[in-house]
């Protein structure tokens, strides 16, 4: 791979990772705070049975929260990946039933919620597919620049050059952490 290449490699896994943190801080935050709201939102979509909607809305932003702070520490990235591709999913899913059956609420996905607000518009549900294949793609690939998880890879073929991940080239004589493999 060319230096060039490898760069925009780079630099767009670490862009990925730090985009779907903003979007992931930006939705927890906005709800974590608004007990209330949240709760009218969950509530909104009504596909959770009455016992679980306080429990959802609750916990719900705490763990946008939680996923948005390991993806800007870049810790446990293939896990964070999964998780947003998950709820990713499962907010698309809610969206689109939502609008399939004409629900007048607003989506609550940054804050705000509930019944009135007009009804899940095509945006909404289109505007978290990025998202998801964001997850996907840092579940498939989660070594990359500037994170913690670097730290704990531990390469059990020193004098492997790592290729995949953009940590080093064919002869550049990287492991998958980066640092110069080990000869003899």
């Amino acid at each position: 791979m060319d230096r060039t290449r490898q760069t925009a490699y780079v630099a767009f896994r670490l862009a990925c990772r730090l985009a779907l943190a903003a979007v992931f801080l930006w939705a927890g935050l906005e709800k974590a705070f608004d007990r209330q709201e949240s709760i009218l939102a969950v509530d909104g979509y009504d596909v959770l049975p009455e016992r679980l909607v306080e429990p959802v809305a609750l916990l719900l932003p705490w763990a946008e929260i939680a996923i948005a702070a390991l993806l800007v520490l870049g810790l446990f990235v293939r896990f964070a990946g999964i998780a947003t591709a998950v709820l990713s999913g499962v907010f698309i899913a809610g969206l689109a039933q939502a609008k399939a059956r004409g629900l007048d609420i607003s989506c609550g996905c940054f804050g705000g919620g509930g019944v009135g607000g007009g009804g899940v518009t095509w945006w909404e549900i289109v505007r978290d597919g990025p998202i998801l294949l964001g997850g996907i793609y840092l579940a498939l690939r989660p070594h990359g620049p500037l994170q913690l998880d670097n730290l704990f890879l531990v390469s059990e073929d020193h004098d492997h050059e790592a290729t995949e991940d953009g940590y080093g080239e064919p002869g550049s004589g990287a492991d998958k952490a980066g640092a110069p493999a080990r000869t003899g």
